[in-house]
């Protein structure tokens, strides 16, 4: 046999709709894994000493323990037959022979995959999902400690089964591991130009062969290796292997070949699986004819509605949340609309806010005259041709609210504001004390003054007037 290049390890040439035989599968292969009822293999899921298992409970109970798999799933997986059925469909997808466009349930409507019925592994009405939800459940198959990915190398697996940590890994995370070391496999334990996914493809070795060579490697790299005692190989482990030849133990399992009148009696598909697979096509049909029409329904309602003037209908948006109860949804989605146009309300009003003082009858509106003129005066009107504009002197004399507050140093004032404000509280609603507001009302004195307009913020590239101007502008300006 030659080597094959990975891509064509998986199925190919399938059709919307062509069903997948007993030999596309290699059933027969399949029928003697899950039939051996030898109990060689540890379970990492259970206590330490504990029972061992088969090779189909050890898988079926790694798919159980697996992140990935829907609670659906598992109530589905306590029938035996279904667990049977999906357990051989994920160890097709282990090796690689399942294509990822392939889809294995009717109902499917997407584009990117094609639907194909397996009727020797749908005995029950269980659905078999698809090749990347079985994939992603084994891939999340690993040990507790493992990387998200597993052991990547057969080395690694036997590095660590000699360590002591037995099993050294998670069964589908192993078979991960044969396929994509396929040719070193083959290479270490098989004959001549043969490679480990040979095992799975039409083959002129027997079924019962391939399936117990197929063990012997699951239960060498899980449980430890077994080296021939005339060999010299310090520190191996000499054991027996459960699925080794009685004649040589320490040996690989020989293949047996078989004739080509043996070999067409293998993988024959019965008469009641081929009229299950009528049956499917049928099915499948009638929901892709049926999901056409409501299709073709809504296309003509659009245009119908886009004819008269009329808005179309929205679909309805897909998702989880789309069969979600819409009782509740109507209240709080007004709830939510009155708390937006309030806080809409509050913005608008904010900037206003923030340009009064907190006591506006004791403190005069300096800036009242410069905002006449401004209303007066056109936007787009030329500055006036005095450096600035100086703005005529109140009569009443200013500030004299805060007369008796003695003058204070910049380190002095800075200090005060620290000690009486508090920093936590919102500035907009903080009470401040005089000598705050005193602050706030002389600097919209001095830029008032100085600019000639309203206080606006300061463009870009312009110094801001400094602090300390705020004490001495009256001897300036008046």
């Amino acid at each position: 046999m030659g080597r094959r290049a990975r891509r064509t390890f998986a199925i190919e040439d399938k059709k919307d709709g062509e069903p997948i035989t007993r030999a596309d599968i290699q059933f027969d292969l399949l029928s003697h894994i899950f039939a051996d009822e030898t109990k060689a293999f540890s379970d990492p899921n259970a206590s330490p000493g504990g029972s061992k298992l088969s090779f189909r409970d050890l898988y079926v109970n790694a798919i159980l323990n697996s992140p990935k798999a829907k609670s659906v799933l598992k109530e589905k997986l306590a029938l035996p037959a279904f667990a049977t059925d999906f357990a051989m469909l994920a160890l097709l997808t282990n090796i690689g022979r399942i294509a990822a466009t392939m889809s294995f349930f009717a109902e499917m409507r997407t584009a990117q995959r094609t639907y194909h019925p397996i009727p020797s592994l749908q005995r029950t009405n269980g659905n078999l999902l698809d090749a990347p939800r079985i994939k992603a459940i084994l891939k999340a198959s690993v040990l507790e400690g493992e990387t998200k990915n597993g052991l990547a190398t057969p080395a690694q697996v036997l590095a660590r089964v000699k360590a002591g940590q037995i099993p050294a890994t998670t069964l589908p995370n192993l078979i991960f591991v044969f396929a994509n070391h396929s040719v070193q496999i083959g290479r270490d334990h098989l004959v001549a130009d043969m490679e480990f996914v040979d095992l799975f493809l039409p083959n002129p070795a027997s079924s019962a062969s391939r399936a117990r060579l197929f063990l012997w490697l699951c239960y060498h790299y899980l449980e430890g290796p077994v080296v021939d005692p005339e060999d010299d190989y310090d520190g191996d482990v000499i054991g027996v292997n459960p699925f080794s030849d009685p004649s040589n133990p320490a040996k690989v399992p020989p293949l047996v070949m078989l004739t080509p009148d043996e070999i067409v009696v293998e993988n024959l598909d019965p008469e009641e699986e081929k009229a299950l697979a009528n049956r499917l096509i049928t099915q499948r049909e009638a929901i892709v004819q049926d999901h056409l029409a409501k299709e073709s329904a809504k296309e003509s309602k659009a245009k119908a509605e886009s004819a008269a003037g009329e808005t179309p209908t929205p679909a309805k948006p897909k998702g989880k949340r789309a069969n979600a109860k819409a009782g509740p949804s109507i209240p709080l989605k007004r709830k939510a609309q009155a708390i937006k146009e309030e806080e809409e309300e509050e913005a608008e009003e904010l900037p206003l806010k923030r340009l009064e003082l907190e006591d506006s009858d004791d403190v005069p509106d300096v800036s009242a005259p410069l905002r006449a003129i401004y209303r007066r005066s056109p936007l787009c009107s030329p500055p006036p041709s005095q450096p600035f504009y100086v703005a005529q002197s109140d009569p009443s004399p200013r500030y004299s609210r805060y007369k008796h507050s003695r003058p204070r140093s910049m380190l002095q004032h800075a200090w005060h504001v620290i000690a009486t404000s508090d920093p936590l509280a919102d500035s907009d609603e903080e009470e401040d004390d005089e000598d705050v507001q005193m602050d706030h009302a002389e600097r919209l004195a001095v830029i008032s003054r100085v600019r000639g307009k309203l206080p606006t913020p300061e463009p870009e590239g312009v110094r801001p007037i400094p602090l300390h101007l705020a004490h001495w502008h009256d001897d300036i300006f008046v």
